[in-house]
């Protein structure tokens, strides 16, 4: 972890000076061929500020003590925030769902993850995202899904793996830090192929303390 942080210090080192210089060419570039190359070169370093953002937060959680997340809420304004037109959310959350016990900033960034990997595995043609929840024990179980066309099986046991992206312009760090956010937390994540099409990911994180006792056994 200490290494990804150095990792995106030194990424950031150069890009400050690349993104003024392109604004600063944008300003006064002539000629499309210059207007395209300059498009290139925006788009590139804004992916590689993305890749060090990746880098810095991973396996990283916010100073200061966790505290109680309601998920409701969390889960509710990611849904409103993250699909697109062509994505059909279903929802389903118990009324009166008990807080979990964490950091919400972290948790926000993990489940987000989440919900644009089951997008980008839908595609164009677009589908259903489902969000469900319930209390396990003393956690409560967020499982997200998708009507993509699932998670090859040899890649099922690689996908939390910090270097290993299917994507053409992944990082493959969006997973993995969705893992190492959750395991910070004290809770656990799978992932595995639905028996109906698409994939699903659970993950289960510990009730806020206050609530703990009110939980079933």
């Amino acid at each position: 972890m200490a290494m990804a942080r150095n990792v995106a210090h030194e990424l950031k080192n150069p890009l400050t000076p690349i993104r003024f210089a392109v604004h600063a060419l944008q300003r006064d570039a002539a000629g499309p061929a210059a207007g395209e190359a300059l498009e290139v070169l925006a788009e590139e370093s804004a992916r590689l500020e993305e890749l060090a953002r990746s880098f810095a937060q991973f396996g990283r959680l916010p100073e200061g003590p966790p505290s109680s997340v309601d998920l409701d809420e969390l889960l509710g304004g990611l849904l409103r925030s993250h699909l697109p037109p062509n994505v059909t959310p279903r929802i389903s959350l118990p009324e009166n769902l008990p807080p979990v016990h964490g950091h919400a900033d972290a948790l926000g960034r993990a489940f987000a993850n989440l919900l644009l990997n089951a997008v980008d595995a839908l595609g164009q043609r677009g589908g259903e995202v489902q969000v469900a929840a319930r209390v396990v024990e003393q956690s409560v179980e967020v499982c997200i899904a998708d009507t993509g066309p699932g998670i090859p099986a040899e890649h099922l046991e690689r996908i939390w793996e910090p270097d290993f992206s299917t994507k053409t312009r992944g990082t493959g760090l969006g997973l993995a830090l969705v893992r190492q956010t959750v395991l910070a937390h004290g809770g656990s994540c799978e992932a595995r192929n639905r028996d109906g099409g698409g994939a699903e990911f659970r993950v289960k994180l510990p009730l806020a303390p206050e609530t703990s006792l009110l939980a079933p056994s």
